[in-house]
């Protein structure tokens, strides 16, 4: 399998989707970090109110933060799963496709 070029976004031979999941994983662990690290600051704030309630947004925070991160990791992982699907596909079109040619005489 050959790397990927501009010529490749005008044709749907090779799946641009694969690469730019890794990308979209990657934000969305940026996302959920700074969701985390907002929340924990408003459990902070929350303390001079009642201390019960802040440390209990501070933990929950975490706890959510921790099931996000492994429910996005699911997600991406179904979508590269979809597109591997594919791919094999294509292989055993083309496999088919060989064994199906005449021989040269």
């Amino acid at each position: 399998m050959g790397g990927f070029s501009i010529g490749d976004l005008f044709q749907f031979e090779k799946m641009v989707a694969p690469v730019v999941l890794k990308i979209v994983y990657w934000l969305g662990l940026v996302g959920i970090v700074i969701y985390l690290l907002v929340a924990m600051a408003g459990g902070l704030a929350m303390m001079d109110y009642s201390a019960a309630t802040g440390l209990g947004t501070i933990l929950l925070s975490i706890v959510g933060a921790g099931f996000f991160i492994l429910f996005w990791r699911v997600m991406i992982e179904v979508y590269m799963v979809l597109f591997g699907i594919h791919q094999r596909l294509g292989e055993v079109r083309d496999a088919i496709s060989a064994s199906k040619e005449p021989p040269a005489s």
